[in-house]
C-alpha cells in the first residue's frame, strides 16, 4: 500500500470498508455556523417571498430542494406537508432531538482526542475511550489504526489529498471522525502538540483547532477540559436556540401567520 500514485484511492478504499462512505459535506449554509440574526432573516425572507409571490407549497418544496442544510431543510419540507401545524412541531422535536445527541456526541469524541493528546495518552487507549460512547461500536479499531497508520506513513506524500483526509468537522461522519481523530493522537505522540499546529489549515472545526491552539500553550489538562466542556455546552445550546427558532418560524409558515407577527416571533428569540 506503499504506492505514491494511489495513494488516496487507498486510504479511500479503506474507508469505504469501514463503512466511511464520504469524508466532508460539501460547503453549505450551516445551522450552526449561521448566527441566530441569520437564521431569522433566513425564515423571514422565506415568508416575504410566498407573500409577495402568492406562493404556497409548491415554493417551499421547492425552495427545500434549494437549501443544502439538512435540518432547515426538513423543516421547509414539513412546512408544504400535510400535517397539522402542531404534528410538525412533533416531528420537528424528534428530529431536533437526534441532531443534538448526534452533534454532542461528536464534540465528546473531539474532546476525548484532544484530552489524549494533551496527556499524551496512548491512542489505542484513547481508541477505547471513544468505543465506550457506544453501546455498538461504528468501526472496528484494526480498521481504525490501519488506515490512521497509512495517512500517517503518506504525510509528506504530495499525492494524498490533505483537505479531504485530515480534516476534522463535526459533518463528517462517526467513522471517519474517529479515524482523523486517532490519526492526529498518533502524529502528536510521535512529533509533539507543536507539529499539528501546522495542520490548522485542513481542519474546518474551530473547536477542534482552539483546543489544539490551547494545548500548545501549554495549558494544563484540567483547564483545557474545562475550556473544551464549557465551550461544547455553548455549541450545542446556539444550535439548539436556532432549531427552536426554525421550527417557531415553519409553524407560522404552515398556520399562516402574517409577516408581522411572524418578525415578532423572530424577535423573541433575538437578545
Amino acid at each position: 500500500m506503499n504506492n505514491a500514485g494511489n495513494i488516496n484511492q487507498q486510504v479511500s478504499e479503506l474507508l469505504l470498508g469501514a463503512s466511511a462512505k464520504s469524508l466532508t459535506a460539501p460547503k453549505e449554509f450551516d445551522l450552526m455556523e449561521m448566527p441566530l440574526e441569520g437564521v431569522a432573516a433566513f425564515w423571514l425572507s422565506v415568508k416575504k417571498t410566498m407573500d409577495s409571490k402568492k406562493k404556497g407549497d409548491e415554493f417551499l418544496l421547492e425552495e427545500a430542494k434549494h437549501t443544502r442544510e439538512p435540518h432547515v431543510r426538513f423543516l421547509l419540507e414539513l412546512a408544504a406537508s400535510s400535517f397539522s401545524a402542531k404534528r410538525c412541531e412533533e416531528l420537528a422535536q424528534v428530529r431536533k432531538k437526534n441532531i443534538l445527541a448526534e452533534l454532542h456526541r461528536k464534540y465528546v469524541l473531539m474532546a476525548i482526542g484532544l484530552l489524549g493528546i494533551v496527556s499524551k495518552e496512548n491512542p489505542q487507549k484513547v481508541m477505547i475511550r471513544f468505543l465506550s460512547k457506544f453501546h455498538i461500536a461504528p468501526i472496528f479499531e484494526k480498521q481504525v489504526f490501519e488506515v490512521a497508520q497509512l495517512m500517517l506513513k503518506n504525510l509528506d506524500n504530495a499525492e494524498l489529498n490533505k483537505a479531504k483526509f485530515l480534516n476534522i468537522d463535526h459533518k463528517l461522519k462517526i467513522e471517519a471522525l474517529i479515524i482523523n481523530l486517532i490519526f492526529y493522537c498518533m502524529l502528536a505522540r510521535r512529533n509533539g502538540v507543536e507539529y499539528l499546529i501546522a495542520f490548522q489549515e485542513y481542519i474546518s472545526s474551530q473547536y477542534f483547532k482552539d483546543g489544539l491552539m490551547l494545548i500548545n500553550d501549554g495549558f494544563d489538562y484540567d483547564f483545557v477540559k474545562f475550556r473544551l466542556n464549557l465551550v461544547k455546552k455553548e455549541i450545542i445550546e446556539a444550535t439548539e436556540m436556532k432549531m427552536d427558532l426554525s421550527m417557531q418560524m415553519m409553524s407560522a409558515l404552515k398556520s399562516g401567520t402574517p409577516f408581522a407577527d411572524l418578525y415578532l416571533i423572530a424577535k423573541a428569540f433575538l437578545p
